[in-house]
């Protein structure tokens, strides 16, 4: 009885944190603040109310008060700022009660005042090293004479120096001091880092912490970047690391280093390879939902067979099948059940692909693949048959940067259906074989493969058709003539601190021209094609629905597009609504941009239609669930007068079916 009336006290006497405010005389933002401070300000009064209402677990509870708990902070962002070279911080403390003191206000006054700059910079410990490992120690030194002092650069350069190190033999290396001198005169810093290098090792044996007969050892040897009696390279033994996990065989794989031996008067290092196999073969069903060719739904199942070590060297064998309806909403069951592709209310895609993986080809910087596709297609507009064989030989070119090679022989067989697709010409309707070549380099420096918040990736590729089925006459069929380019740029930026908040950019643009039109007029292959317009592109417009000419399904020969993304986290600080994780919810707001024509002499600026819209994502495992709505902000292809948005008939002829879908538009 006592107890209990004692912690209800304690209870009721809970001064809950009505309102945190942070002032800044600086060019810190307040958000890098508040994120130094476990303090927190009560959230928004709904996920109160349903969490102290509905259920606990739904929502997010008050934030109480806590002096201890204050006084940390305030050191912690003390803390923060000097260690910016903001040492002459001075920072100010207000609390305002409520007059029943249940509430408090929290307003934090800063004043960053002069940031130190660094005076200078000594490494010490050197002696022994070799020239060319010292000049590459000073110079790519991050610390620099005259720039802002900051903490982190300081441990960035320690690492940085202790990276080049190992990578040298001395793996053993370690930092033995830091040193940090400011002057009063200047309020400047010098710099001391004292490294104690050691002794300087080779790679010693390989050895494996068990054997598997599922795989022979030689498979695992020629995945690593060095040889015994190499000198000793840290990041060769990471990367090689890496090489045996992109085998795909693995559950896990690791090399470890063991205690060093003397061998062949040199000290080394033996390596241990650590590894669990994945089951090796494995069917997989999927079930298909999507939305694409202007449906409501497109929905399907697919089936796929998955050999992981085909021939015991890793080789990965798949294949799949995959079967889906378009316009499900508008499709008479009973017709198909009787009738079955006959039906003229089915509308979808089938498509049958089968692919072997060479994981090693020469060397193990290089891939191949061998793949054998066929596609069934029909649509409201036409009919599509492609048969296609490719064989591709992906490269690694540096830490961030993949060159892809594919040679692809291509039968497509297009039939336009006339009566509803008007302005198709009649040469679409080109049955083709081509032999493809064409070569990709893509550099990839995001953050993060689903949800990236900063980095950049880009690609270029370029494709060529005809060359060599002129060599070889055709071979009796019509072919195309063409040149590709296509280019595609992602940027992602946020905050340094606090990635709460992203900027996100795309550019994608492509040309495809015919370079024998006189002798050979037979027009790019339709799969070959450009179109703008669905989820993932312009999402003011349906998929592949947006086009400069009167027909956007017959693709273009050139495109324009691109997005700007503002994606803001809605609850950094919330709690649950259920199942549901709060914080995991973000904000979209986007202007796509884009189209495509039919000729390089057709495009004009003003054809380029504009879209904005909102939408939300739902963090998850396997990238966010998405939900988008767009509007037509400018329609190039309305008469004037009628082009823009508060020119139109709102959520009539400007609204855009809603977007769902896996993953960010990009």
């Amino acid at each position: 009885m006592m107890t209990a009336s004692l912690c209800a006290q304690r209870e009721t006497g809970q001064v809950e944190v009505s309102d945190i405010e942070i002032t800044i005389n600086g060019v810190t933002a307040e958000q890098e603040v508040l994120s130094q401070m476990a303090t927190l300000e009560s959230p928004w009064g709904f996920w109160v109310m349903l969490n102290e209402n509905i259920y606990e677990k739904i929502g997010a509870p008050r934030a109480y008060f806590n002096q201890v708990l204050f006084q940390q902070d305030i050191l912690s962002v003390r803390e923060y700022f000097r260690d910016r070279g903001y040492f002459k911080v001075h920072i100010d403390t207000l609390l305002t009660y409520s007059a029943d003191r249940r509430e408090v206000e929290i307003a934090v006054t800063i004043d960053e005042n002069e940031q130190s700059l660094i005076d200078t910079v000594r490494i010490v410990g050197m002696e022994t090293v070799p020239e060319i490992v010292v000049q590459e120690v000073f110079q790519r030194s991050i610390l620099k004479s005259g720039e802002p002092f900051n903490k982190n650069s300081v441990v960035e350069e320690q690492s940085r120096i202790l990276r080049v190190l190992k990578n040298a033999g001395y793996a053993e290396a370690f930092l033995d001091s830091v040193g940090q001198v400011r002057y009063a005169s200047s309020n400047n810093v010098s710099i001391m880092l004292r490294f104690v290098t050691g002794t300087r090792f080779v790679f010693g044996d390989v050895q494996f912490d068990h054997r598997d007969d599922a795989i022979d050892s030689t498979v695992l040897v020629r995945q690593l970047d060095f040889e015994q009696g190499e000198m000793y390279n840290d990041e060769k033994r990471l990367v090689s690391e890496q090489n045996l996990n992109r085998l795909g065989v693995f559950e896990f794989a690791s090399i470890r280093r063991l205690p060093s031996v003397r061998s062949n008067n040199q000290e080394a290092i033996p390596l241990m390879i650590s590894f669990r196999m994945l089951e090796l073969q494995e069917i997989t069903p999927e079930l298909l939902v999507l939305n694409e060719n202007n449906s409501l739904f497109s929905t399907g199942l697919g089936l796929s067979y998955k050999h992981r070590n085909l021939f015991g060297g890793a080789q990965n064998f798949s294949i799949s099948s995959r079967a889906r309806a378009n316009k499900i909403e508008n499709l008479d069951f009973a017709g198909a059940f009787n009738r079955g592709l006959a039906e003229p209310t089915l509308f979808g895609k089938a498509d049958i692909e089968s692919q072997l993986v060479f994981p090693y080809f020469f060397s193990n910087k290089t891939s191949a693949a061998i793949s054998l596709t066929a596609e069934a297609e029909k649509q409201v507009y036409y009919d599509l048959n492609t048969l296609r064989g490719r064989i591709a030989f992906t490269s690694k070119i540096a830490t961030f940067t993949i060159g892809v090679t594919e040679f692809s022989v291509e039968r497509v067989d297009p039939f336009y259906k006339t009566e509803q697709a008007t302005g198709i010409r009649p040469d679409d309707s080109t049955k083709q074989f081509n032999v493809i070549e064409s070569f990709t380099l893509q550099r990839d420096k995001t953050n993060n493969f689903f949800s990236p918040t900063a980095g950049f990736f880009h690609s270029i590729s370029v494709e060529e058709a005809g060359l060599i089925s002129r060599t070889a006459g055709g071979l009796g069929l019509p072919y195309s003539e063409y040149v590709k380019v296509s280019l595609l740029l992602k940027h992602y930026l946020s905050g340094e601190t606090v990635q709460r908040h992203v900027f996100a950019f795309k550019l994608k643009a492509g040309i495809a021209q015919l370079y024998n039109e006189a002798a050979n007029p037979t027009p790019v292959p339709l799969p070959r094609r450009f179109l703008v317009g669905g989820s993932n592109s312009v999402r003011g417009w349906k998929d592949k629905q947006l086009a400069s000419f009167s027909n956007a399904l017959q693709g273009g020969n050139i495109a324009f597009e691109g997005s700007i993304e503002s994606r803001l986290q809605l609850f950094p600080n919330g709690g649950n609504l259920n199942v549901l994780e709060l914080p995991r919810f973000w904000s979209v707001l986007f202007l796509d941009f884009g189209n495509t024509w039919e000729k390089a002499e057709d495009v004009m600026v003003r054809e380029t239609a504009l879209a904005v819209g909102f939408g939300l994502r739902y963090e998850t495992f396997v990238g966010p669930f998405r939900f988008d709505i767009a509007w037509r902000l400018y329609d190039p292809k309305k008469p004037q007068g009628q082009q823009w948005l508060q020119e139109q008939q709102f959520f009539h002829n400007s609204f855009s079916i809603v977007h769902f879908g896996i993953g960010h538009a990009f």
